[in-house]
């Protein structure tokens, strides 16, 4: 739930919650031809990417909430200052402590850095990188596992071993749900140290008022894959020819 705060002189703009359209296969074009199959798996998993979305940007309008009411009141309540805890940790940040309040500089600066983190992945960048690393959803970890971006864990019982690799240190992921291992990348993205300059970019582009771009945040991606570079280009091959151009009108949106 989004907390209504007091209005002030220079309110916030909100991020408009939208529940996406539902996409029908053949409604799909894209650049290059690709098989029916590859379409259904566009039309399914597009909408649910948009979804995990909207659940960021109900956090983000929270913390805008909470930062419009610091520059009204030069302060915030415990109440507001353990709301503002709870994203804090969430997002990997330090938390604050509420008694005695911390001052406003510093309550800012935090809000701040989890603006910084708090927000969206371009959905066309999304399903690029899902349809990459789940071979279009065709992969056992996606089907049995629903890990659809190849995602490592290190704790026995977090995942299985990848298929004929017995000696490696690491398993591959397995969620509940599909959205669970939707939401769990997004984060990945949202606080790993590895992809601070995908964030810096976004955030640059926001400063800017222009829309998040798939293709320039791409750039910051270099980490996710071993293949590095070439990976970054994999991703944006993927996004120009093969995710529909039409994307944010096929769901209803006016995000990227």
């Amino acid at each position: 739930m989004i907390i209504l705060m007091a209005s002030c002189a220079r309110k916030s703009e909100r991020h408009d919650i939208i529940e996406p359209s539902h996409i029908q296969a053949g409604d799909i074009t894209t650049e290059k031809k690709i098989p029916q199959t590859h379409k259904e798996f566009l039309a399914r998993f597009l909408p649910e990417i948009q979804k995990a979305n909207n659940r960021i940007l109900i956090q983000r309008n929270k913390a805008l909430d909470i930062r419009d009411t610091l520059e009204t009141d030069d302060q915030l309540s415990k109440f507001n200052i353990n709301e503002l805890n709870k994203l804090l940790l969430q997002y990997r940040l330090d938390r604050l402590e509420s008694d005695p309040p911390p001052p406003a500089e510093q309550l800012s600066s935090s809000i701040q850095q989890l603006l910084k983190r708090a927000d969206i992945i371009p959905v066309k960048l999304v399903m690029a990188q899902a349809i990459i690393e789940s071979g279009w959803g065709s992969s056992k970890f996606a089907k049995e596992g629903n890990n659809y971006f190849g995602v490592h864990c290190y704790t026995e019982g977090c995942g299985v071993k990848p298929a004929g690799n017995d000696s490696a240190k690491f398993f591959v992921k397995t969620y509940p749900s599909e959205m669970a291992g939707i939401e769990d990348y997004l984060w990945i993205l949202n606080t790993g140290h590895a992809y601070k300059d995908l964030r810096k970019t976004r955030q640059e582009l926001r400063e800017e008022g222009k829309n998040i771009d798939a293709l320039a945040m791409a750039r910051g991606l270099e980490s996710y894959s071993i293949k590095g570079e070439a990976y970054v280009n994999m991703v944006s091959n993927i996004i120009k020819n093969y995710i529909p151009k039409d994307t944010k009108t096929l769901l209803g949106l006016n995000q990227p």
